[in-house]
């Protein structure tokens, strides 16, 4: 700022012989004379209305240099060969001997050569070295006022510094023009102009040029922001490429077009096959590997859902998935990412543990029967009369016993899902049977708790969808008798069932205890209570929901809920409708 109102005042104190000086140069009468193009313009007095045909082809020329250097900005993205072809472009079309482009040092007190033509490379590391000052002689004025400056010979001129004239002379050019750069309001630059002889810059010349300064502070200033967001651009990619996680990205066509080294590892890929590429099922049958990648993707997952998957072939990965939108600035999606966490050594922990639980429920089952048997006999009177004392603890233990027989059923089913051993045959049929089967068998437990439980049939056949019964039952059964007992007395359950967009929405409503908002997403983890249903319901395994959400998940379905501490919960099953989406035949996992 001291440098610019340091040239102002300098300019505003040498303007009425600027005016004299001028006033010789623009009636032509002879003489050196250093021009403030805003002051020229202010002197110029009437235009003429004609130029000669000198004139006009000159300003042809000019026209066509600053079309060349405008297409200079389409074609180039390097700034430095941008700043060299333009300083060569306009030097031809102006005959002039040099041109060259100025930045300002990093403390904006001096300029220095960014790029030029003509001029020796001595010079310009020269300028770098001992950078010209702002503020003084044509460049430094031009950079400090942002306004043209000019001179028909810069050796005759009185304001050149004497200091300065061996440097000129060596250089052998006598007229100058300096313009600024402006990006806006703001000087990022400075151009020169030199021509060999005296030249006195013409009004036209000098416009055509500031337009060409404008192109290049442009062009400057995007490959700045290009250079910014390549910089962003390495920066993440380096970041994606050193993640541990597998990616795998896909645009709104399910065209891939990142993989990232983690995922071409864990799904032993390469890159060539699969960037670029649409991945439908001819695509996927090439190979396991392909398949592989076409299986997880078609998995049916919501936004920022997470899914296991197991890799086929000679490397068996167990994978977490997770489907991630891709939004552009205005938000909107434009793909889909897929994170790919490995939890195979994880699996086979778990592997361990269920096949110790699975071994430990075995060897229970058998005495906890027996001892169920003898309670049932005892306390139905078959060995004999028992007064109200023990009629009371034989009922109590009897009760135990059966809580303790449904732990070790629900210990053996989460062991048989983990182990692979859960196995599914799904048959194409009417799920309203079977929904109403399971109804019918919980009712009793609904009344007993004086509930307002009722189920809402549909008034028209529903579409057939493909299941495996006694598994579903299993899962519809745990979320109906999860609102049962969650409810208090003289509560409400509703049981609806509700087509919708190929699917089939199982929807139980509760006005329940709900679900803490800190407990929602542990609620499908196994062994897993919310401390306020432990406080309500001191008994319970914390296996039924993530049983029912494993069970519902292999009929290719989802299993959702929405809830409200202290007011209810709504949980929905969904299940396809759609042929192309339903579980067929036999399934071992």
């Amino acid at each position: 700022m001291k440098e610019k109102r340091e040239a102002i005042a300098w300019f505003e104190k040498t303007k009425k012989a600027q005016r004299a000086l001028l006033k010789k140069s623009i009636t032509k009468q002879r003489g050196y004379v250093t021009t403030n193009y805003t002051l020229a313009k202010g002197t110029q007095g009437k235009k003429r209305k004609y130029i000669t045909r000198k004139e006009y082809e000159e300003q042809q020329k000019v026209l066509r240099a600053l079309e060349k250097t405008s297409a200079l900005l389409t074609v180039e993205t390097d700034v430095t060969t941008i700043l060299e072809k333009i300083a060569r472009t306009v030097a031809t079309a102006l005959g002039a001997k040099q041109a060259s482009f100025f930045d300002f040092t990093p403390d904006r007190k001096g300029a220095f050569i960014r790029a030029a033509y003509g001029i020796q490379n001595q010079y310009i590391e020269h300028s770098r070295v001992d950078p010209l000052p702002i503020g003084g002689a044509w460049l430094g004025r031009a950079m400090s006022t942002g306004q043209a400056w000019a001179t028909s010979d810069v050796q005759k001129d009185p304001v050149l510094p004497a200091s300065w004239l061996p440097a000129v002379k060596k250089q052998n050019y006598h007229g100058l023009l300096c313009l600024p750069l402006m990006r806006g309001n703001t000087i990022i630059g400075g151009i020169c102009i030199y021509y060999k002889d005296r030249h006195k810059s013409q009004f036209f010349e000098i416009d055509v040029m500031t337009i060409v300064a404008n192109q290049a502070a442009t062009a400057i200033e995007n490959a700045r922001i290009f250079g910014d967001l390549e910089a962003e651009r390495e920066k993440t990619l380096a970041i994606v490429y050193s993640l541990s996680d597998g990616l795998v990205l896909y645009d709104l066509e399910n065209r891939i077009t990142l993989v990232n080294p983690r995922a071409q590892e864990l799904l032993l890929l390469n890159i060539n096959d699969v960037l670029n590429k649409k991945l439908d099922g001819s695509f996927a049958s090439k190979n396991i590997y392909l398949q592989n990648l076409f299986r997880i993707r078609q998995m049916m997952q919501k936004d920022y859902e997470t899914r296991e998957f197991t890799t086929e072939g000679p490397q068996k990965v167990v994978l977490q998935v997770t489907q991630v939108p891709v939004r552009g600035s205005e938000k909107r999606k434009i793909g889909t990412v897929l994170i790919l966490h490995d939890i195979t050594r994880e699996k086979e922990i778990e592997q361990l543990k269920a096949n110790f639980v699975t071994v430990a429920s075995h060897q229970l089952r058998t005495p906890i029967s027996g001892i169920k048997w003898s309670l049932d006999m005892l306390r139905k009177g078959e060995k004999g009369a028992l007064n109200s004392e023990q009629k009371d603890l034989t009922e109590k233990s009897f009760q135990a016993t059966e809580h303790m027989a449904n732990l070790v059923n629900d210990l053996l089913d989460a062991s048989r899902i983990e182990e692979g051993r859960f196995g599914y045959a799904f048959t194409t049929g009417d799920l309203l049977p079977l929904v109403e089967k399971v109804i019918s068998d919980l009712k009793p437990n609904a009344e007993s708790r004086t509930l307002d439980f009722a189920f809402e049939k549909p008034t028209a056949p529903l579409p057939a969808a493909s299941f495996d019964a006694s598994k579903l039952v299993l899962a519809i059964q745990n979320v109906i008798d999860n609102a049962i007992k969650y409810t208090e007395l003289r509560g409400t359950v509703r049981i609806k069932i509700r087509p919708e967009r190929s699917s089939l929405f199982i929807i139980v409503e509760d006005t329940g205890i709900g679900i803490p908002e800190k407990s929602k997403k542990f609620i499908f983890n196994k062994f897993f209570r919310g401390e306020n249903a432990i406080r309500y319901q001191t008994e319970g395994s914390g296996l039924g929901l993530y049983i029912a959400k494993s069970i519902v998940e292999k009929h290719n379905g989802t299993i959702t809920f929405e809830s409200t501490e202290g007011t209810g919960s709504t949980f929905m099953i969904q299940l396809p409708t759609d042929p192309a989406h339903m579980p067929k035949g036999a399934l071992e996992t």
